[in-house]
């Protein structure tokens, strides 16, 4: 009897062990988004608004990658699983990192190497890893520059040989010209056993691509499961979009963001991208979908649940470039599921998530007309009513810089050459202000959101100028666009350059704003507050902070939730353009951890450091 008795214990005792040595996913970060639902919010609050000023660096790792300036897009959020931090690098390499010690532990390179004059049209960026476990099978899955997506077992740190042909499959395979146009960048999403992995198709392009559908694939065997056509096909809904045979060959429209997953109702979101070429459509007239359009796909089948076309013929590179985030919201004492996309116009599109109705009213308005021969801009695009744009949505002389009476004189000139009618003015042959600028508002940064439906979000407040240089090449025009910059290269227009926001989603009203970054050299005498160009989003805790890396100025701040005052700030070696984590070490602590890779499009100062912090013990 006594040996019955102990040999339970002994077997409850080994049980709990065991429990216990898998953590728990709300105390990790299992997901690019902490949750499928891209909230990036974690419940921890071991560190808060009363002790994070006593956060100091608990290690640092160099994963050994750079690349040449030009390329080296840094942009990873990582993985927390386990007691292990995964980080893929702009070499598409991953890596396994101790989460308490910084120690690394092992790590896979794509056989071949990635090839690294890959660019498409974001240089090497690399902004993710997928995990996906069922019993005892781990798997992650770490998408490779070059089209290639592995499925990495963690019990062997090797391709699943199960897994597509010799643990991968290869998204170029089979198309047109090789399907070099074709890159990796974002990581996968997964509902159950269903991957949607999102593409790049450079959209920016003037050169003619290839037409590419998206395409479902089961992560066990990598066998495809279902397509979807982001440009409907002749007899699809939609189709009627896109004028006389404007859909034939017509590349873009491509979703290059992360998709978010609504595992309870069983549907992806994915930010479908805009048409090939994105700045002229005078060879597409119509409103082109699913360009530009958030669209809910039922996960197992493929089908069209709803979209929601946020822009109308994009002529501006307005894509969706953000992951739609999943939250519930209080409407009139009522529950509402809603999905929240923010845009690089500065608006955050909050619709029902199960019928893609807007939540707050969306209307349309007349918006400027093309002058350019052959375009026919669209008459009207959506204006949301609630909540407030995050980023400012005009430019008028008096948004001009001053620097000098010389240079204000010459900038002033310059921008009255400009043709400038406001939001959606469309590009001309004298030029055209855009702001916000194709950079956003929003970028692949996106939001986060707390469960009680409060939004924090990035931004950039950098115009540009859009012009069509010349009537020639394979879309019947070729645009340019770039920043518009004063005489001493920064911003024509006045600061903050970049932002930080809190919007209340289920009132539709912005809370605060507070600038984001500083340029040293202009603050804070000549411009206080400059805020910066920023990539990488921010991350939510219940201990009331907003953790953020994203800005030039290459600093990690902590801001209080409530009120949107900065706490804490720290130099790093190279900014964050991914977002920060957080988890509970196996030790009790817990800690932030960060890729600190600059780079990128601000073409700021680069590195390869993987950073954690912690309380001061």
């Amino acid at each position: 009897m006594q040996f019955m008795k102990f040999f339970y214990l002994s077997i409850c005792c080994f049980l709990a062990l065991s429990l216990s040595s898998v953590a728990d996913p709300s105390e990790e970060w299992h997901s690019y988004g902490q949750d499928p639902a891209g909230s990036r919010f974690s419940t921890l609050d071991q560190i808060n608004r009363s002790n994070v000023t006593q956060l100091e660096r608990a290690w640092t790792y160099r994963t050994g990658d750079i690349a040449s300036k030009g390329r080296h897009y840094a942009e990873c959020t990582p993985l927390v699983i386990d007691g292990v931090v995964y980080v893929i690098t702009p070499f598409s390499r991953l890596i396994a990192i101790d989460a308490v010690t910084g120690k690394e532990l092992w790590r896979f390179s794509p056989e071949p190497m990635l090839n690294h004059s890959e660019t498409g049209a974001g240089g090497l960026a690399s902004r993710g890893l997928t995990y996906w476990s069922s019993g005892d099978a781990r798997r992650i899955l770490l998408p490779v520059r070059d089209g290639r997506l592995y499925s990495i077992d963690l019990n062997t740190h090797v391709p699943d040989p199960d897994f597509g042909e010799q643990g991968y499959i290869d998204y170029r395979a089979g198309l047109a010209d090789g399907g070099e146009y074709l890159f990796l960048s974002s990581p996968p999403a997964i509902y159950d056993n269903v991957i949607l992995q999102p593409y790049g198709v450079n959209d920016t392009s003037s050169d003619l691509l290839h037409y590419v559908p998206l395409r479902a694939y089961d992560v066990r065997s990598g066998e495809l499961l279902w397509t979807f056509d982001t440009i409907p096909q002749p007899g699809e809904p939609g189709h009627e979009t896109w004028e006389g045979d404007s859909w034939a060959n017509r590349s873009g429209c491509n979703p290059w963001a992360p998709i978010s997953v609504d595992s309870k109702h069983g549907l992806f979101f994915v930010p479908v991208g805009a048409p090939n070429n994105d700045k002229y459509g005078g060879d597409r007239h119509g409103d082109n979908l699913y360009g530009n359009a958030i669209v809910a796909l039922d996960a197992r089948t493929g089908k069209r649940r709803w979209h929601f076309q946020t822009i109308h013929h994009d002529l501006w590179d307005y894509d969706p470039a953000a992951l739609p985030n999943l939250v519930d919201l209080t409407i009139d004492g009522k529950t509402v599921p809603a999905v929240a996309a923010p845009g690089k116009t500065g608006f955050v599109y909050v619709l029902n998530r199960l019928t893609g109705e807007p939540i707050f009213p969306i209307v349309e308005r007349s918006v400027p007309e093309s002058d350019v021969k052959g375009e026919k801009a669209a008459a009207t695009q959506p204006f949301p009513t609630k909540p407030p744009a995050f980023s400012k949505q005009s430019f008028s002389v008096n948004d001009l810089r001053s620097i000098n009476p010389e240079a204000d004189a010459a900038l002033r000139k310059r921008f009255e050459g400009y043709r400038n009618e406001g939001l959606y003015t469309p590009p001309s042959t004298q030029g055209t202000v855009v702001n916000p600028g194709q950079l956003g508002g929003s970028n692949w940064s996106g939001a986060s959101v707390t469960p009680d439906g409060f939004m924090y979000i990035t931004g950039n407040e950098l115009a540009y100028i859009t012009s069509i240089r010349s009537m020639d090449g394979p879309y019947g025009a070729r645009p340019s666009a770039g920043h518009f910059r004063a005489a001493d290269g920064h911003p024509a227009i006045k600061p903050p350059w970049g932002t930080l926001t809190k919007l209340d989603l289920n009132k539709g009203t912005l809370i605060w704003q507070e600038p984001l970054g500083d340029v040293d050299e202009l603050s804070p005498g000549d411009a206080p507050d400059t805020g910066t160009m920023n990539f990488g989003g921010a991350t939510t805790t219940a201990g009331g902070l907003v953790f953020v890396a994203a800005s030039t100025d290459a600093k990690f701040r902590a801001y209080d939730a409530t009120s949107g005052k900065v706490l804490y700030e720290t130099q790093l070696e190279a900014a964050g353009y991914g977002a920060p984590v957080t988890y509970q070490g196996n030790d009790g602590h817990q800690y932030v951890v960060l890729f600190a890779g600059g780079g990128g499009k601000a073409k700021s100062a680069i590195g390869d450091y993987v950073v954690s912090y912690r309380l001061k013990r």
